[in-house]
């Protein structure tokens, strides 16, 4: 059986502080983390690398996180991509970014046990649906383009 691959999660987080310690964390639990500074150099990595999930500030310059969930959920490229929002600025900002439409929204600082379950729970929730669609979707016909 082969190995699963390694989750890759895109961290857009304003404060490299704040990027450093996502990394560290996420690649001792065994993701390879990538690093964007704001939400539009966050966008554009996120259309280049296509990460398996996307864990990003809501205050942040030149894009803040709820802009560039609102972007990547316009963009049928990025659509379906899993996005955790963490944030100190409280509830208004937590509901402005569900409605952009934000899969999770966790306080800043957040348990490191609450971000994780929360990131393998979304990452299990693509995976599953990333299998129902290819247990529905028919082999390619012989000499059909595939």
């Amino acid at each position: 059986m082969p190995a699963a691959p390694i989750p890759r999660v895109l961290v857009v987080d304003d404060v490299p502080q704040v990027r450093q310690a996502f990394g560290r964390f996420l690649a001792t639990a065994g993701m390879e983390p990538s690093f964007a500074a704001d939400g539009v150099e966050g966008l554009m990595a996120a259309r280049a690398s296509r990460p398996d999930l996307v864990l990003c500030d809501i205050e942040m310059p030149r894009m803040d996180g709820i802009a560039l969930c609102a972007a990547l959920r316009a963009d049928a490229e990025t659509r379906r991509l899993p996005i955790v929002a963490v944030t100190g600025s409280g509830e208004e900002a937590a509901r402005a970014a569900m409605a952009a439409g934000c899969d999770a929204v966790l306080p800043k600082p957040c348990s490191p046990a609450l971000l994780l379950a929360t990131i393998r729970d979304l990452l299990g929730s693509v995976e599953k649906e990333r299998a129902a669609r290819a247990s529905t979707t028919p082999p390619p016909q012989p000499g059909s383009p595939r």
